[in-house]
């Protein structure tokens, strides 16, 4: 709900774009920390008094937000809606391996998110009308409604399915059990293509929301409208993914969900020369960069997730960290090149979208690799 009130933000608080930008990185590069302090903490005390906490966390964050009266206190209840939001990424992943076990993982994964990407479907052409009618406060107010009612759902709902849970041990033991996963061939290369595939989504997403106020001259609105395409595409390749199930080897959905970013990104470079001032020329494109990330996302999480079946919380936590962590960089990183331009977002994209196909080829030449052996 809140990237296309970010042009709003600015100007209410008088700060630059790279202020106001932050504010929305800022969250990412948080989750992309707390996730890891979720994943281990889930596998130590149990995954849902942990989820509940950061549930709960989220409704401070959110209330924090809506009667922010400087950018500061705005910064903080970001800190905090972040810090929290971690949570549900990270442990949905890991309840469902808990309950659908490795085998089912990666399709299971595809249906999450295709649910979960209705939120961010939904949520921009909502924050954006919220704002045109009742300011960018009553963005938050709605967050905190929202976040209030998942809460109480969830507490009805979930019960605990991580019943064997690990010792307590010394805190900076837990170090240890990421230096395993890092020295995991497979999970480096798996956990890293859905990242950088992420970071082209975001960097796509927050881009667009400034060329859409100062290139095509539209409202919040309008860019939530056209958001929805990006979302969508994101939701039917997850769909796609979620239908083909076990049929299609994990490792080939993945190596094709990345090339496919590679040419929708070559697309979008083509059709926003031919029609700079339509903006379906920067969306439909985007629409398929949503699609290769939707068929790459679940299998790549599935098999980084596997590749160390004691450390499910952990190695869930770590690849939702450089999901979160690639996408803040992007999104944060392309707002210093804006330009008013379509030239540093065709850059970036390309860039990425070819570093998340040369991840997918390391993962799957060692998958392959230690299967042989």
């Amino acid at each position: 709900m809140y990237i296309p009130i970010m042009p709003t933000i600015q100007t209410a608080f008088a700060v630059s774009t790279e202020l106001a930008t932050l504010s929305f990185s800022m969250v990412l590069f948080v989750m992309a920390f707390g996730t890891l302090l979720y994943g281990g903490a889930s596998d130590r005390f149990g995954r849902r008094p942990v989820l509940l906490a950061g549930l709960s966390l989220f409704v401070g964050g959110s209330f924090a937000c809506a009667i922010a009266w400087s950018f500061e206190i705005l910064l903080l209840g970001r800190f905090l809606q972040a810090l929290a939001a971690g949570c549900g990424v990270v442990l949905a992943r890991a309840i469902a391996r808990d309950v659908y076990g490795p085998e089912k993982l990666a399709q299971v994964i595809a249906y999450l998110t295709a649910a979960y990407v209705l939120g961010p479907t939904l949520a921009p052409p909502a924050g954006g009308f919220v704002s045109d009618l009742f300011g960018w406060h009553g963005v938050f107010v709605g967050a905190a409604a929202i976040s209030l009612l998942v809460v109480f759902i969830a507490a009805l709902v979930i019960r605990e399915t991580h019943h064997a849970r690990r010792t307590a041990r010394r805190p900076l033991a837990q170090f240890g059990d990421y230096r395993l996963l890092v020295r995991n061939p497979v999970f480096v290369g798996y956990a890293f293509a859905p990242a950088m595939t992420s970071g082209s989504f975001f960097a796509l997403a927050a881009y667009a929301s400034y060329l859409m106020s100062d290139h095509y001259q539209g409202s919040a609105g309008e860019y939530g409208l056209y958001f929805m395409l990006l979302t969508l595409g994101f939701m039917a390749g997850n769909f796609i993914c979620g239908r083909l199930g076990s049929r299609v080897h994990s490792g080939n959905t993945v190596l094709f969900g990345t090339a496919s970013g590679i040419a929708a990104s070559l697309l979008l470079a083509i059709f926003v020369s031919l029609f700079p001032a339509e903006p379906l020329a920067l969306f439909v494109p985007g629409f398929f960069i949503g699609v290769g990330q939707g068929l790459a996302m679940p299998h790549a999480q599935a098999i980084a997730i596997n590749s160390e079946p004691k450390l499910t919380g952990t190695a869930s936590g770590a690849v939702m960290c450089l999901h979160f962590l690639l996408a803040a960089i992007a999104s944060l990183g392309i707002s210093a090149f804006y330009d008013g331009t379509f030239l540093p977002l065709l850059i970036v994209l390309l860039g990425l979208t070819v570093l998340s196909l040369f991840s997918a080829l390391f993962g799957y030449v060692h998958a392959r690799r230690r299967s042989a052996a």
